[in-house]
């Protein structure tokens, strides 16, 4: 995360020049709790630096002929310009993330099934890691119950996408048990894969407090 960290110091390095046009904000959502801090360029634009992230899930579970205890984390940090078409809160967001998303499903042996063979996995290994890539745009909407250039406290909330597709890596020690082949694992990996990968892009949402100096 060193370079994601470097990210957002140079993003809000840039949003800082002046504290007395600033906002903090505080969020809560996907992927989890939100932190930043925005800077008024002009009355229509906003640039920010924020971070969002924290949530780990843990579940044990099926995918194909094997179970799995699947683990997903989510970090991020992002650099955005916010956009205010009119004189209310509504705006339109663009930017890239710096992102730390991964989904790690570990084999959890026992009787399995691979490319429609019959395999006992104790003592072997067939992991899955899905890892989204470590820097992507992004853009979406958002709201706030007062003006931009409003003081003071309101409410905020987002919507958003980040656009990339999940990597996956594997590590197996199971082809040539029971007459398992490579296409059989292949095969296996796929359903892991399209379980998680069939959308192109990750939602974002958050509803939380803006305060403005």
């Amino acid at each position: 995360m060193n370079l994601k960290l470097v990210s957002l110091a140079v993003a809000l390095s840039a949003t800082t020049i002046s504290a007395q046009a600033g906002d903090v904000y505080a969020g809560i959502g996907f992927p989890g709790l939100t932190l930043g801090y925005s800077h008024m360029l002009s009355p229509s634009v906003k640039v920010r630096g924020e971070y969002a992230g924290g949530l780990s899930m843990s579940k044990n579970g099926q995918s194909g002929g094997v179970n799995y205890d699947a683990k997903v984390k989510t970090n991020r940090l992002g650099a955005f310009a916010d956009w205010y078409p009119g004189s209310s809160g509504f705006h339109l967001t663009g930017g890239l993330t710096f992102s730390d998303i991964s989904g790690d499903f570990k084999s959890r042996g026992g009787s399995s099934t691979i490319g429609g063979k019959p395999v006992d996995l104790t003592g072997r290994t067939f992991d899955v890691t899905l890892k989204f890539p470590d820097v992507t745009p992004y853009a979406g909407i958002g709201w706030s119950s007062h003006p931009a250039s409003a003081k003071g406290w309101s409410v905020r909330a987002e919507l958003g996408f980040q656009i990339g597709k999940f990597n996956t890596t594997v590590r197996q020690n199971v082809v040539g048990v029971g007459g398992i082949t490579q296409d059989d694992v292949d095969a296996e990996v796929k359903k892991v894969r399209d379980a998680v990968t069939k959308l192109s892009v990750l939602p974002s949402v958050s509803l939380g407090a803006n305060y403005r100096f």
